[in-house]
């Protein structure tokens, strides 16, 4: 079967030529022509995706394709391409799980606004079904199950995925325009943040000291890096003697597998300094790691992970996450998971007044609003200290 080609229509802009094979009433070759907006390269490539398509059979014209078709078409061939794994994976499971069952029957090109505000008061309605098939009523009869309707943040997710198809869409032209776009999704109420107080953390140190938690529980809470990045730190990130680390990689879970990757944006990628308490538990863990490791004859790791299991395999998140869980139920202070000992040292950061700017770098946030935002909840402190300060200029 003849192959395809692609023309430049204008900047950015490419048309895409390709044989469906011949009309079996008329004879007649089909053409098809598809307009790409991308680089030379990328267009070339969904050229190679059409082609396969086609040669698979299971092709399907734009103006035939289900919203189902499409979202399939936009995850192999925009999606899995331009994010990482884990994004790609979470863009499926919100596809398949989320929209296909409601919206994927609907033809692409005449799903409409009403459509998609009714599909999402659905989802707030009785988004999933929570499974009571073992509960038994006072017949002996299985009961039935009891709709229970997302969370205005996970229905702003999906949202947000289906617009994005839909934008997709529009810009290959097969859409005139974003329906989505015409939906006004619910605003989600802002998560309260949970803290430790500063006698908290110490409780907790005290209680973690001469346990494996002590040495990731003090480095996540004196310096704000999230789980991944302190999974994946390394040693070789560590400079112990100007008492410093950097975040360079983070461990990431995909498809129940883990791996390790860079950092997603510039910001996220950055060198925090170490309090000295912090440096010298990381000594000693350094040593003992050594030990560890000489005991049991496993040579030399090339990872290199600053945190690992007893055997030198890495530490998986889940099971880093249940401990500490488990460590903060038994001390009883205030009930947070992992990623609050974050929350705790940037609240506490802008709290004791220590420049925003620098609380954000430390955070690696895109830019100060994104802190100002996050943790509004401790301003009102630093606007109590502002009054007093002012009052003591007018004395």
């Amino acid at each position: 079967m003849a192959q395809g080609h692609i023309r430049q229509q204008g900047k950015g802009s490419w048309e895409i030529k390709f044989d469906l094979g011949r009309d079996p009433i008329s004879g007649k070759r089909i053409t098809k022509y598809v307009t790409f907006k991308g680089s030379k390269r990328q267009a070339l490539a969904e050229l190679t995706q059409l082609l396969a398509s086609r040669d698979a059979g299971s092709y399907v014209d734009p103006t035939k394709m289900t919203v189902a078709e499409y979202l399939q078409h936009w995850l192999t061939a925009d999606v899995e391409r331009r994010v990482g794994k884990r994004t790609a994976a979470r863009y499926r499971q919100i596809v398949e799980k989320n929209i296909n069952p409601r919206l994927g029957h609907v033809a692409l090109r005449k799903l409409t606004a009403a459509h998609i505000e009714g599909f999402e008061a659905d989802l707030h309605r009785e988004g999933w079904v929570k499974a009571t098939a073992k509960k038994k009523d006072d017949d002996g009869q299985p009961k039935a199950k009891e709709p229970r309707g997302l969370s205005k943040q996970t229905v702003l997710h999906v949202h947000r995925t289906l617009s994005q198809a839909l934008n997709h869409a529009v810009r290959l032209e097969v859409l005139i325009k974003n329906p989505a776009r015409q939906v006004k999704p619910s605003k989600p109420d802002k998560p309260e943040i949970k803290i430790l107080g500063k006698q908290e953390i110490a409780m907790l140190l005290k209680a973690a000291k001469g346990t494996s938690l002590y040495v990731p529980v003090l480095v996540a809470v004196t310096t704000g890096i999230r789980r991944g990045e302190l999974l994946g730190l390394r040693w070789s990130d560590v400079d112990l003697k100007a008492g410093k680390l950097t975040v360079n990689q983070a461990m990431q879970r995909t498809r129940g597998e883990l791996e390790f990757k860079q950092p997603k944006t510039k910001t996220s990628r950055r060198t925090i300094t170490l309090p000295a308490a912090t440096v010298e538990a990381l000594q000693a863990h350094y040593k003992a790691q050594l030990e560890n490791r000489m005991k049991l004859g496993l040579g030399r790791d090339l990872r290199g992970l600053v945190f690992t299991r007893g055997d030198g395999l890495p530490l998986d998140p889940d099971s880093l996450s249940r401990a500490f869980e488990r460590l903060v139920l038994k001390t009883k202070v205030t009930p947070i998971t992992l990623h609050g000992l974050r929350h705790t040292h940037i609240s506490h950061l802008l709290m004791d007044g220590v420049h925003v700017k620098v609380v954000s770098e430390r955070a690696g946030h895109a830019n100060v609003n994104i802190t100002l935002n996050t943790y509004a909840a401790c301003i009102p402190n630093m606007q109590a200290d502002a009054a007093l300060r002012i009052n003591a200029w007018l004395r």
